[in-house]
């Protein structure tokens, strides 16, 4: 398959405007299913094809539709030719973290001549030779986070000193895949000493990690781009799995809430046995 950055001598479908009034639209989803004893994810795919001069060479099998998917935390990468719906299977470790699914139309047998009513004057009126590769149509590609269960976020909390910010005040650092606390050497001297302690580990739990998670949302609502951190999709599960739901209205108060309600296993609930 060829890339589509470079300019090409031949139009393009969904490539600016190659076509004057043909459209070429997919719909994608992925979920996971077990397998036997394993996870395996499914792309769940359609497409929509109004151009009729591309259409009969798909249904004469001279074209087809496909779909590149490149996963780079895997090194996976493959161009599959599909039918115009249906599902793509995928073991186990072949797809995690950012996957890229680009839907195409590429040419599976090569064309002499290639002709449409519908291209840009341009194009001028001489037809276009296709060799077995080309792209003849392409959709926005489409993003997706595939994780699993054994990404939980609390193992995407770290605790780390710092000697630049005041020794009785801690901050948090969000901007990577794990979030990290920052604690003033003071604080993470009480942090290490009471965080073993049954009566007085819960309240650490109850106002530091009910900061840093009321910290996590706010930075989610305000960077849409945010999902492309492990801990932002970890947290964004575990709002899910426990049916909340954040948006752009979430005040303060609903945050806490959440924030609260997501340390109450290890805050308030301990507190409350420990008195009995």
């Amino acid at each position: 398959m060829k890339s589509i950055i470079k300019a090409f001598p031949y139009p393009i479908l969904g490539r600016g405007d190659d076509y004057l009034d043909s459209e070429f639209q997919s719909t994608m989803d992925t979920r996971k299913d077990m397998v036997g004893v394993d996870e395996h994810v499914f792309l769940d795919y359609s497409f929509l094809l109004s151009n009729e001069d591309i259409s009969k060479l798909v249904a004469t099998k001279k074209a087809s539709y496909a779909i590149d998917v490149h996963c780079s935390d895997t090194l996976f990468r493959k161009v599959y030719l599909v039918g115009d719906n249906g599902a793509i299977e995928f073991e186990n470790g072949q797809l995690y973290g950012k996957v890229t699914f680009t839907p195409l139309v590429i040419v599976s047998e090569h064309i002499n001549t290639f002709q449409s009513d519908d291209l840009n004057e341009e194009f001028g009126e001489e037809p276009f030779s296709l060799q077995v590769g080309d792209i003849m149509a392409i959709d926005d590609p489409q993003i997706r986070y595939i994780e699993f269960d054994k990404l939980q976020f609390e193992s995407l909390v770290k605790v780390v000193t710092s000697y630049e910010i005041p020794e009785e005040t801690y901050r948090f650092s969000l901007e990577q895949d794990m979030i990290i606390i920052l604690m003033g050497k003071k604080f993470r001297h009480v942090w290490d000493i009471y965080r073993e302690e049954r009566d007085k580990a819960p309240m650490l739990a109850m106002s530091v990690y009910k900061d840093c998670i009321h910290a996590a949302l706010e930075y989610i609502i305000k960077n849409e781009e945010s999902d492309g951190f492990k801990w932002v999709r970890a947290l964004k599960l575990k709002l899910e799995t426990l049916g909340r739901h954040i948006s752009e209205e979430s005040d303060f108060n609903e945050l806490c809430m959440h924030s609260q309600q997501l340390v109450a296993k290890i805050g308030v609930q301990r507190l409350m046995k420990n008195v009995g």
